[in-house]
């Protein structure tokens, strides 16, 4: 019977202040297998999420009123590094790690976590800036307040930003696979490979949409028409479809307030 690895470890924000820089080393269940990471951030001044070439996952952070501990492991293997009402979990089962911080506003939180290439990341956070560079995977960002940078990245994405800019640069897209680049307030700018096949669904309300792809824009899908009891209706909406080498699976993009570019690398 294999035996999976389970770490949780417990750091909390206290009351005094005290600038502090830790390192987390999460070893994984399966080195050298695909994994998941899993991030849900109520308060924080950015998060980073970078590849390297280790087979472990690497947390650095730092902030106001983070204060260390050294005590014994406790049961079931977890570790306490210190007292206090928790600010930070982190536990990793089956090459699935996940980082979740408290629900108090936290000073000047900084979060940088290195995972292997080929691994997914699922990261939410209500406050600051997101980053993601150089994974292989599925993408799924969320980001209320603050912007969304992914970059040398390749696989799939699904990404909503409520108030923030979006980048978005791609490596390679997963054939056959849709995704969704969506926000409120924002500009997003999102970069594929020339070759890449897509069908591209485009709406801003308060915006343009930019592309240097020869895209086939279908004027016939930003209309609707329907006949009813109360009569023949025509119904004109500003949706964009446009088929990019042929066409393919469908992106979305959509904004409310902000511009759409979308650029062939």
């Amino acid at each position: 019977m294999k035996i999976h690895l389970f770490t949780a470890l417990f750091i909390s924000f206290l009351s005094v202040p005290l600038l502090a820089q830790n390192t987390i080393e999460v070893p994984l269940s399966d080195p050298g297998e695909p994994g998941k990471l899993s991030i849900s951030a109520m308060f924080s001044d950015e998060i980073t999420v970078r590849s390297h070439d280790q087979q472990n996952v690497v947390i650095n952070y730092s902030g106001d009123g983070i204060e260390e501990e050294n005590s014994e492991p406790m049961k079931n293997g977890m570790k306490r590094i210190s007292g206090g009402g928790m600010g930070l979990e982190v536990i990793e089962n089956n090459n699935e790690v996940e980082i979740s911080t408290g629900p108090f506003p936290t000073n000047d939180l900084e979060m940088t976590v290195f995972v292997p290439r080929n691994f997914s990341i699922k990261l939410s956070t209500v406050q600051g800036d997101v980053q993601v560079f150089g994974v292989e995977g599925e993408l799924e960002i969320s980001a209320v307040n603050g912007d969304i940078e992914l970059g040398d990245i390749s696989g799939t994405v699904l990404v909503n930003s409520v108030n923030g800019d979006m980048n978005v640069d791609f490596n390679e897209v997963t054939p056959d696979s849709p995704m969704s680049f969506t926000g409120v307030n924002g500009d997003m700018e999102i970069a594929f490979p020339a070759d890449a096949r897509f069908t591209a669904k485009m709406k801003t309300e308060w915006g343009d949409v930019y592309t240097n792809f020869d895209m086939d824009i279908d004027r016939e899908g930003s209309k609707s028409e329907s006949d009813s009891d109360e009569g023949f209706k025509i119904a004109i909406n500003k949706w964009i479809i446009g088929k990019v080498n042929g066409g393919g699976p469908e992106f979305l993009f959509k904004t409310l307030h902000g511009d759409i570019s979308i650029r062939k690398k």
